[in-house]
């Protein structure tokens, strides 16, 4: 069962014009502007989540929302973003690296994870495990239901409703990525180029395959 975590009584209403927006530092340093990304045609899904071991539906929900990254996020006008409600760095490291991975963009709860979760409970965020998805359009959809079960592809099955197709070949060959970036610069194992080294995950550099543990 989901945990509330505060009434919306208790956090002041803001007024926008359009659905809920951000500008954000993510854990690799990683300046986010959502109102950039919608202008550009993306569609961005949101994970809140609470980096408890014992949160189940949690655990489930970046499971599932990993898988659905790998499947779908290189190729697509996508951009997924997991946001610890709150939590030190290791807490929120350690609960991705059981369950999911710090390659997708994060945000960590004591470090803007907390302060977006409140911010988004002035549009309905409620619960301790919750799945957003903003349209180019400035519409979203609130709380989809059921995205944390392992027997259901809720969120596949929302993407795809979306107009989004399963990338093909998801991850690059690193002999061709060896060709293509056989350079000093970072990547990670789409061939999306990093501001710098990750803290932990895989990274690709002058065509070698790295792992930070």
């Amino acid at each position: 069962m989901k945990k509330l975590i505060l009434s919306l009584l208790l956090a002041p209403l803001l007024a926008f014009s359009q659905g809920p927006s951000f500008t954000i530092t993510d854990y690799e340093g990683n300046v986010l502007d959502s109102n950039e990304m919608l202008e550009e045609g993306v569609t961005i899904i949101i994970n809140f989540y609470s980096p408890s071991m014992t949160c189940w539906p949690s655990s489930n929900s970046i499971e599932l929302f990993t898988e659905a990254y790998n499947k779908y996020a290189g190729c697509n006008k996508l951009f997924f973003l997991q946001v610890a409600e709150w939590g030190t760095e290791s807490q929120t490291v350690n609960f991705l690296e059981a369950f999911g991975t710090t390659e997708i963009p994060t945000l960590i709860g004591s470090e803007g994870g907390q302060t977006l979760t409140f911010e988004f409970m002035n549009w309905g965020l409620q619960w301790a495990n919750e799945l957003w998805l903003i349209r180019p359009d400035g519409s979203y959809e609130v709380d989809i239901p059921f995205s944390w079960d392992l027997e259901q592809q809720v969120l596949i099955d929302a993407i795809e409703d979306e107009g989004f197709n399963e990338c093909e070949n998801t991850m690059l060959d690193i002999e061709e990525l060896s060709i293509i970036n056989n350079d000093k610069s970072i990547y990670d194992l789409w061939g999306r180029l990093l501001n710098k080294k990750p803290k932990s995950g895989f990274y690709i550099k002058e065509g070698e395959k790295y792992l930070i543990k």
